[in-house]
C-alpha cells in the first residue's frame, strides 16, 4: 500500500493490519522485523507531524517459538568423543572444551606445565589476560591401547603448547 492514493495522514490501523497480514505465515522474527519497520516509519511520520495518531497501536509483536532443549544427547557426545574416525587430538580437544566450558583459545594455548593432573585442572589465560583455572569434573578417559602415557614433567623436555596448531612435529 503505497503511492499517491494513500496519503500518509490518512493511514489507518486497518491498512497497517492489511500490510502485516502478508506476514502471518512467516516466522515470529520476520513478523517482528516488519512490524518494527512500520513502527519506525510511524514514529518518523509523527515527528514530521504527518500523522496525528499511531495506526500501528493495535498491532502486537509475536513471541518467538521456543526452540526446546538444545542440549546434545549424552549418547551422541560419547560417540563423538570415542569415534576412532577422528584423531585423538581432536577428540581430546572436544572433550576438554565440553567438560571445562572454556574458550577454545584458552584450551589451545595450554602448556604441559599448566596442567594439574591430580586435581584435574589447568591454569589458563582468559580473554582479558587474567589467570584463571578450568576444571574437569570427569576423570580423564583412558588412552587407547598401545598409546604411550603423557610424558609431562620429563626432565629436559621443551615447554610447548599442549595442543599444537600444526600436526607437524615441533622442533
Amino acid at each position: 500500500m503505497a503511492g499517491p492514493q494513500y496519503p500518509v495522514a490518512a493511514l489507518t490501523p486497518e491498512q497497517y493490519a492489511a500490510v502485516m497480514d502478508r506476514w502471518t505465515a512467516a516466522a515470529a522474527a520476520t513478523w517482528n522485523r516488519h512490524l518494527s519497520a512500520l513502527v519506525s516509519f510511524t514514529t518518523w511520520a509523527q515527528r514530521q507531524e504527518l500523522l496525528a495518531t499511531n495506526p500501528a497501536r493495535r498491532l502486537e509483536r509475536c513471541k518467538p517459538a521456543r526452540r526446546g532443549d538444545r542440549a546434545i544427547p549424552a549418547a551422541r557426545l560419547d560417540k563423538l568423543f570415542t569415534d576412532p574416525a577422528h584423531a585423538l587430538r581432536e577428540r581430546l580437544l572436544w572433550r576438554l572444551l565440553y567438560d571445562t566450558a572454556a574458550l577454545a583459545e584458552e584450551i589451545l594455548s595450554l602448556n604441559v606445565e599448566d596442567l594439574d593432573l591430580e586435581f584435574r585442572s589447568a591454569r589458563v589465560v582468559s580473554k582479558d589476560g587474567a589467570i584463571e583455572y578450568v576444571h574437569r569434573h570427569r576423570p580423564a578417559a583412558a588412552l587407547p591401547a598401545g598409546r604411550p602415557p603423557c610424558r609431562a614433567g620429563v626432565p629436559g623436555r621443551p615447554a610447548r603448547p599442549h595442543f599444537r596448531i600444526s600436526r607437524a612435529r615441533a622442533r
